[in-house]
């Protein structure tokens, strides 16, 4: 028969809690302890009696943050078998937001424990091993934030259309938010709303074309080119108070108002997700239409003029032909056909100085310029000298009437 001392007792928790031995191991490590044979029945039996009990009512909880920048958390917890297998339940019951955090490693030790209120529990010591969320784009936070955006209440139009309905079309390409910031942009805002104090029958706004300098949180561009990082939530929050602002005020000048999503070598991605947003935002507003199909080219009628528009980083060369064959029906409709484009921003004076005009095969292919900050890499090589302006467009039935510069 053993007396089990309390120097007995701690050494036997000590061999069982360090996970390192079998029974079989810690009923050898005892007797060559204490100089006494002490068999794995009666080690195993002084555990279940009264060493397990103690060490769960003892148990204390730890938290530790590593060299390497994880951070290492101890709990005891009741986990179901899916609860187990569910890395954001884990991650919640340690104190981790899913959003910030990412399991790293973890391990769950079982435990039985017997409570008079609740009889056996089985509990698990978990073990958590997490590294924080860097330079990760959270595609499920997104999708929260572009539902939880609130919808903007149907804004009831009542003015009196002008004799000679007029058209607009708003084509603000390669305005790279990251560089730029809204304050940058507060002037070009400024001398658009003054234009939209007009009423126009439609007004077209064509977002996208590298509206962001960053297609992810790493500072790259859709095709993982690593260029300038800049702070996305900034970009993102910056790009929407600019064009909410826009749209409402368009939305008070015209009956109908058209979003026209446009792809970019930066930010696909992203351009497509914020035109989503501004989907939901506007949702239950009847009197405005978005186009948020991934495609290369898009078109649409204002009037009877055709309005095609492509970033032009890909096929340069057959653009009249392209927009005629893939949109036969607004082709023939059209009594003037103009296709808009941004990327390279190459400057001829021609008709403007901010602007190459190629009138071809029936269509004025208009390569447009922008307004955007020169950023650090464009200033490094020397690209400094572009006319810094972006143009709008306004039409009359079938034709244009008005190009501003600003």
């Amino acid at each position: 028969m053993i007396e089990w001392t309390q120097d007995k007792h701690d050494y036997l928790v000590s061999l069982k809690t360090s996970k390192k031995y079998t029974w079989a191991q810690i009923s050898e490590e005892m007797s060559k302890k204490f100089n006494r044979t002490f068999t794995v029945d009666q080690c195993r039996g002084r555990w279940r009696r009264s060493a397990e009990k103690d060490v769960q009512e003892g148990f204390k909880e730890t938290y530790n943050v590593n060299p390497d920048g994880t951070h290492e958390s101890t709990k005891l917890l009741a986990l179901s078998e899916r609860q187990k297998k569910d890395e954001k339940y884990i991650l919640n019951a340690h104190g981790f937001d899913p959003d910030e955090w990412k399991v790293h490693d973890v391990k769950s030790t079982m435990w039985n424990q017997n409570s008079k209120e609740n009889g056996m529990l089985t509990l698990y010591s978990s073990k958590l091993t997490a590294k924080k969320r860097e330079n990760e784009f959270n595609w499920d936070k997104l999708i929260r934030v572009i539902e939880s955006s609130p919808p903007v209440s149907p804004v009831k139009f009542t003015e009196k259309l002008p004799e000679k309905p007029r058209y607009l079309n708003i084509p603000l390409f390669d305005m790279h938010f990251g560089p730029a910031t809204f304050e940058y942009y507060k002037p070009l805002l400024q001398e658009l709303l003054k234009i939209l104090e007009k009423q126009y029958k439609e007004i077209l706004f064509i977002i996208g074309q590298d509206l962001f300098h960053n297609d992810d949180f790493r500072g790259r561009t859709s095709k993982g080119t690593e260029i300038d990082k800049y702070n996305m939530e900034t970009m993102w929050e910056d790009a929407k108070l600019f064009y909410i602002t826009l749209i409402d005020k368009a939305l008070k000048s015209s009956p109908t108002v058209h979003v026209m999503y446009s792809k970019g070598n930066h930010d696909e991605s992203m351009g497509w997700a914020f035109v989503k947003t501004l989907e939901s935002v506007y949702r239950d507003e009847p009197r405005i239409s978005f186009d948020t199909r991934f495609k290369e080219r898009k078109a649409i009628l204002l009037g009877t003029n055709f309005i095609g528009t492509t970033h032009g980083d890909k096929n340069r060369r057959n653009i009249a032909s392209n927009f005629s064959v893939e949109f036969p029906e607004l082709w023939a409709k059209a009594t003037s056909r103009e296709v808009y484009m941004g990327h390279l921003h190459r400057k001829r004076v021609t008709r403007t100085p901010s602007e190459i005009v190629i009138d071809e095969k029936g269509v004025i292919v208009r390569e447009l310029g922008t307004g955007n900050v020169t950023d650090d890499w464009h200033d490094d090589y020397g690209y400094t000298m572009a006319h810094k302006e972006f143009e709008i467009f306004e039409y009359v039935e079938d034709r244009k009437k008005h190009i501003y510069c600003i």
